[in-house]
């Protein structure tokens, strides 16, 4: 073989082998991650988790201890599903880029960032981006664990990218026992891509496999309990263990866990001794009510006939008869008559004992059976659990006037004009009361949209199902809001039952910009935690929501519509409104007090167990902030027989109640008195628009009792303000006369002021249309927004 040959040879052979090493470097760092997506929480199920996305995000700031903010779209990868979650595995694939976005961190202190950090994420995608937007990012589950009370990591998988195979990762803890902290010792992270696996026995592996395995992980008391094979006495026992340390409430709800057992144990023995699915399921159901907690309930399946048979047997033995009448429970505020102090007849039917006895439309009840009716009413059976006292008494009013067949009842009562009160039994029977409705009719669509009289009107019924239809309707309400000027918005969330606090808080921030934007965790919230064997405060990041399209975000007049049928994340979304001052809460009843967040336990006979596993309340305090309490709506409509009368002529007070509030919320003269102005541009009569240097020395108040002051530069003008159909009157009164240095407009502002201008709002600004020579438009603005 000739020289020249050989040495050919040679540099092929040294090509290949340069080749083949650069190939194996190459893969010897993950190109893609796969995993499984899986939890043992109840929330977990296609209906919580509609369109459930998979995506790396940027964990440099979780790993430094900030989260104060979320991950920016392009800091995010995302990746697919293989095999489709809940319709399979739920497996997921991930390709890796050459080099990741997001941040980086300086590990080793040079003052050269190398290291990018990733946390694994599957969440819901509520808004069907293309990435994961603000609350979606937390409303999943990880590939890592943080701390309860401090966001630090505990466990799990990180994927790192190291830029020059130089940055130092923990290799463990040290003393303290805290990852990323000083004490803890170090390893190298190689060059380009590696996981890094966090266990608890305090030890960091790294791995380098091309595909790396992840999988989410959460922590073990998020499983949701199944007592469903045992017997029912053993399923009784467990579930009385489980809530004596799991249940959020019982110190505030005083429950002695022994007194209860003792007092449903024997029903649940004796079901069990005659293997009577119904009786199990009564004996549940009366210790949830006892409760009077609406999170903590007993529900079958529909198809269940043993324990259908024993719910109706239950009802038409003791309430299956009545005597042909309806009860109001009447509150009206400002006569001053509170929910059950005052019970009338809303209704009668023809030929019946109550018909018999005279009663009439607006019969007052006194007593019955010789017990004020109060106190009788009190007695009965809630047909619904609550703990808020004033709703109590209409959770009860369907039962006053139904007993067992054939009992005997009397009545003291007084007729409408009569001064003295009668007495009379009645037998109860077979006496139907014709249907009417009582409340206004709603929508069954899931979320609807209507306007009326320049107001937009949205309802929805929950915040649990066609989650992406709610919020795809919503954003065309509001962008429909954004073209017509709507004077204001209603949101009707009467009958609304709640559902996911991550839907409610995307729904809400869509009422908010973000220069202004809404607070992510207005409450304190209390989880039970293994280690601490109690309760404890969860950490509460310091984030801030916002309308996730900045052209959608709706900051007009805002009320909602609530009742006795609004009820947990209806309740948080309305209160959290209401606390920031976004919005009007208006209604005839407080909402029904479900304050806290849930589980659900499977108990025998395909009977599911649901109670109340953590708690809210007002920052720093003890004190919930919706159980037992509800939202107590800003203004009342009251309960009487004219609005009962108007609802069943097809009106709906309540409705009229917040076209008054918005007719209030959005007068220009509340508008005007709402911030100091100040002037910020001008329109010239060329239409050229001229910016105000110094806005600040031109500036105007208008007060409540009709006067204004200006300063106008360096003079202050003081006088009487008027505003009548868009027609703003300043007349002008005491006002200095110092002459200001130029380059000054105090004189033409004074000047054009106080003249009779029309004046018009665009958002936060205010317009005043002059007509003058010079300028044709002022532009003002509020004072807290310039400066």
């Amino acid at each position: 073989m000739k020289f020249e040959e050989k040495m050919r040879r040679k540099k092929l052979l040294s090509y290949a082998a340069l080749l083949a090493a650069s190939t194996a470097l190459a893969h010897a760092e993950p190109i893609s991650v796969e995993g499984v997506v899986s939890s043992e929480s109840f929330i977990f199920q296609p209906q919580y988790w509609p369109n459930p996305s998979v995506a790396l995000l940027d964990a440099t700031d979780i790993v430094s201890g900030r989260f104060d903010s979320f991950v920016a779209a392009d800091d995010q990868v995302l990746g697919r599903f293989v095999d489709p979650l809940f319709a399979g595995e739920g497996r997921f694939r991930i390709d890796l880029p050459i080099v990741p976005p997001g941040g980086r961190l300086d590990m080793n202190g040079d003052g050269s960032a190398g290291l990018a950090i990733f946390t694994l994420v599957s969440a819901p995608n509520l808004s069907s981006d293309s990435y994961l937007e603000q609350l979606e990012q937390y409303g999943g589950l990880f590939s890592i664990l943080l701390d309860q009370t401090t966001g630090a990591i505990e466990t799990g998988a990180l994927l790192l990218f190291s830029e020059d195979g130089a940055e130092p990762f923990p290799a463990g803890w040290g003393e303290d026992g805290t990852w990323f902290t000083e004490d803890d010792p170090q390893q190298v992270v190689p060059l380009g891509w590696s996981v890094a696996r966090l266990n608890e026995d305090s030890e960091v592996i790294i791995e380098l496999d091309p595909r790396s395995e992840i999988h989410t992980i959460e922590a073990e008391d998020a499983a949701s309990p199944d007592f469903s094979d045992l017997g029912y006495v053993e399923a009784f026992d467990a579930l009385i263990d489980h809530l004596r340390t799991r249940y959020a409430y019982s110190e505030f709800r005083g429950i002695d866990w022994d007194a209860v057992s003792s007092t449903y144990r024997p029903d649940v023995e004796a079901a069990a001794a005659a293997e009577d699915a119904g009786e199990f399921y009564l004996a549940l159901n009366d210790m949830a009510l006892s409760f009077e907690d609406t999170h903590t309930a007993v529900s079958a399946g529909f198809l269940n006939e043993a324990i259908n048979s024993a719910k109706q047997e239950f009802e038409l033995t003791r309430f299956g008869a009545g005597i042909g009448a309806e009860a109001l429970v009447v509150s009206d505020p400002d006569a001053g008559i509170p929910p059950g102090d005052m019970i009338v007849v809303s209704r009668v039917a023809e030929s019946s004992p109550a018909a018999d006895a005279g009663w009439t439309e607006g019969t007052e009840i006194l007593e019955v059976n010789g017990t004020p009716v109060s106190e009788y009413l009190a007695s009965l059976p809630l047909i619904e659990a609550t703990g808020v006292a004033e709703l109590q008494p209409y959770l009860r009013a369907p039962r006053l006037f139904s007993f067992p067949d054939g009992a005997d009842v009397s009545f003291t009562f007084r007729n409408p004009g009569d001064q003295d009160a009668q007495t009379v039994q009645m037998t109860a029977g077979d006496y139907m009361v014709p249907f009417e409705l009582s409340e206004p009719e709603r929508s069954s669509m899931p979320i609807d949209f209507s306007s009326v009289g320049g107001v937009a009107i949205v309802s929805w019924r929950n915040f649990s199902d066609h989650m992406l239809s709610k919020i795809a309707v919503l954003e065309e309400a509001l962008q429909i809001e954004s073209e017509t000027g709507s004077t204001g918005m209603i949101l009707d969330l009467r009958g609304n039952g709640g559902g996911l606090v991550e839907l409610y808080q995307v729904m809400a921030s869509y009422f908010f910009k973000e220069d202004d934007p809404m607070p992510e965790q207005p409450f304190d919230t209390y989880a039970y935690d293994t280690d601490a064997g109690g309760f404890v405060r969860q950490f509460a990041a310091d984030r801030t929501l916002f309308a996730p399209r900045a052209d959608l975000a709706f900051t007009g007049p805002l009320v909602i519509l609530i009742d006795q049928g609004c009820a947990s994340a209806c309740e948080y979304f309305t209160q959290h409104l209401q606390l920031l001052d976004r919005a009007v809460v208006v209604g005839q009843h407080a909402s029904l007090g479900a304050g806290g967040f849930i589980d659900r336990i499977a108990m025998p006979e395909e009977i599911t167990f649901q109670y109340t596993a953590g708690r809210t309340t007002f920052p720093d305090s003890s004190q919930p902030n919706l159980e037992a309490a509800g939202v107590i709506p800003d203004v009342r409509v009251p309960v009487t027989l004219e609005t009962l009368a108007a609802v069943r002529n097809g009106e709906d007070p309540v409705m009229d109640a917040a076209f008054d509030v918005i007719a209030e919320l959005s007068d220009p003269r509340l508008r005007l008195k709402s911030t100091p102005w100040v002037w910020t541009m001008a329109a010239t009569a060329d239409l050229e628009e001229i910016e105000i240097n110094a806005p600040e020395k031109y500036e105007v108040t208008f007060s409540e009792d009709g006067s204004y002051t200006m300063q106008a530069d360096c003079n202050r003008v003081t006088g009487d303000w008027t505003l009548a159909d868009s027609m703003l009157t300043m007349t002008p009164g005491p006002t200095t006369l110092a002459l200001c240095p130029d380059p000054s407009r105090g004189d033409a502002f004074a000047r054009l002021m106080t003249s009779s201008n029309a004046i018009d709002f665009n958002g936060e600004q205010l317009f005043i249309v002059v007509e003058d020579d010079e300028y044709r438009v002022l532009q003002l603005e509020g004072a807290e927004s310039v400066r």
